[in-house]
């Protein structure tokens, strides 16, 4: 699935959540981290959720590529354990 440059890889929808979460998620960052690798750009941030009280916020990671786009590949609630993990 894919949104304005954006591509939705299915692993990221596997828990239901949508490119407009993750938009929203990046516009209200809660936190983020970035490193460059093989010459993409990978983001690692955790951000507000709408719609859902139970569910305040969401962890997203997604690689950017220079000239081509950028792939979600992970969107879930945020867990505790999730800035433990690489």
């Amino acid at each position: 699935m894919g949104y304005r440059g954006v591509v939705f890889a299915r692993a990221a929808e596997r828990h239901g959540f949508s490119i407009r979460d993750v938009v929203y998620a990046v516009e209200h960052p809660i936190r983020r981290e970035a490193r460059e690798h093989g010459g993409a750009r990978y983001v690692k941030l955790t951000g507000r959720h709408h719609g859902d009280p139970l569910v305040p916020s969401i962890e997203v990671m997604m690689k950017i590529i220079p000239g081509q786009g950028i792939v979600v590949f992970h969107v879930n609630a945020e867990q505790g354990n999730f800035w433990d993990k690489d």
